[in-house]
Parts: structure tokens; C-alpha cells; sequence
């Protein structure tokens, strides 16, 4: 159903990647998404109805949309893409899907893919992978930047029953990573995923 993680900490209605023989990655098994990117720390898409407290760390915590009334208060920074995202805000079917919104940080100098997430009724986890930008885009190594995910997950999950949350990065793309093992999917009776934050050493992107 989506992606290529391999978490076997993780339950979810996805697929994790397996062993055997590597074939070409799919970017179409992933699951729809949009993404937003500034170089700044500040939030890039918000609750018009919620008042900030300022805490930056509470800020990054994943949130839910999960109904129109909701998504028509969700208000978007001025940046590239805010229009296609209000747009895929507009096509979500919120009786049958959710958007998941996940916020990462991420090196200046390089780029995210998502390449896979899986859930539970209580839990979700998400898999980047890590490249690096065109070379003609200008950038200071030591940077960082925000970017903000809206993930449309194909089923009604409430909000507050989903307590763990999961996410890690590598400094390999997805391509690279390997495809999802639709023959081995991770079921909705595995063991929900750990509150843990998983990444590679060399990314220190988390």
C-alpha cells in the first residue's frame, strides 16, 4: 500500500522492504503527499483557531487532519507550493482518508523523499531518504531548514487514539533504500511502533 520502511518495531496497514533481490523503487507506491519548505524555523502551515504557546519543540509535534471543518481553518506561510497544498486539502474525502502532517528538519544542502509510512489504529511511522540538492542551488552546509509533510493516509484514524509516533531518515534516497515487499506487508495485529526516533548516525537531521 505504501512505502519502503523496514521497521520491524512498527505495525501499520503498509509494507516494509525485505530481503532477496533489489528492484526499481516505485515512487508511485508511495502514498499521495505534498510538501513545504523555508528557510526559517517558523511554522509553515497552522490551526487558525489554535493560539501558539511559542514552544518550538511542541510546534514539530505531527498533528491530524482529519475533517473538512479542520482542513478549512488550516492556514498556510507564504511560500512555494501553498497553493497546491490548500488544493490537496480540497481533494482529501475526509470520510474515508486522513492527512497526516509531519514537520522535519532538514540540512540546507539537502533534499527529503518520502519514502514510506505505516500505521495502526495507534501508532505511525514515516521513512525519508536524504540526497543531495541540484548544484546550482545555493546553500551554507551547516544550515538548516524546515520542511512540513501533508500525507493523505486512505483511511478514518482518530486522532487521539494514535500515541506513538516513528520517524527516521538515511542519507541514501529511496531508490537506493530499495522498493516495499508487497509480499510481506505489515499487518494491523503487529505490535504498534515505539515512541522512538529513529536515524541514521551520519544524519543528525532529527
Amino acid at each position: 500500500m505504501a512505502g519502503c520502511n523496514g521497521s520491524n518495531s512498527g505495525g501499520g496497514r503498509g509494507t516494509s522492504t525485505g530481503g532477496g533481490r533489489r528492484q526499481r523503487f516505485d515512487p508511485d507506491s508511495v502514498l499521495p503527499h505534498r510538501r513545504l519548505r523555508a528557510a526559517s524555523d517558523d511554522l509553515l502551515l497552522w490551526d487558525s483557531t489554535v493560539a501558539s504557546d511559542g514552544d518550538s519543540t511542541r510546534r514539530r509535534r505531527p498533528t491530524f487532519i482529519a475533517s473538512r471543518e479542520t482542513a478549512d481553518q488550516i492556514e498556510f506561510a507564504d511560500l512555494d507550493g501553498a497553493a497546491d497544498a490548500r488544493a490537496f486539502l480540497a481533494e482529501t474525502a475526509f470520510d474515508a482518508e486522513t492527512i497526516y502532517v509531519e514537520r522535519y528538519p532538514v540540512r540546507a544542502c539537502y533534499t527529503l523523499q518520502l519514502c514510506g509510512v505505516s500505521w495502526t489504529e495507534t501508532s505511525i511511522d514515516t521513512e525519508f531518504g536524504r540526497i543531495l540538492r541540484d548544484a546550482d542551488v545555493a546553500c551554507e552546509a551547516d544550515a538548516r531548514e524546515s520542511t512540513a509533510w501533508l500525507i493523505r493516509i486512505p483511511e478514518v484514524l482518530d486522532p487521539d487514539r494514535i500515541t506513538n509516533y516513528g520517524s527516521g531518515s538515511s542519507s541514501r534516497s529511496c531508490s537506493e533504500r530499495g522498493p516495499p515487499n508487497r509480499e510481506n506487508p505489515i499487518t494491523a495485529d503487529a505490535v504498534p511502533a515505539t515512541n522512538a526516533t529513529a536515524n541514521t548516525a551520519e544524519d543528525g537531521d532529527v
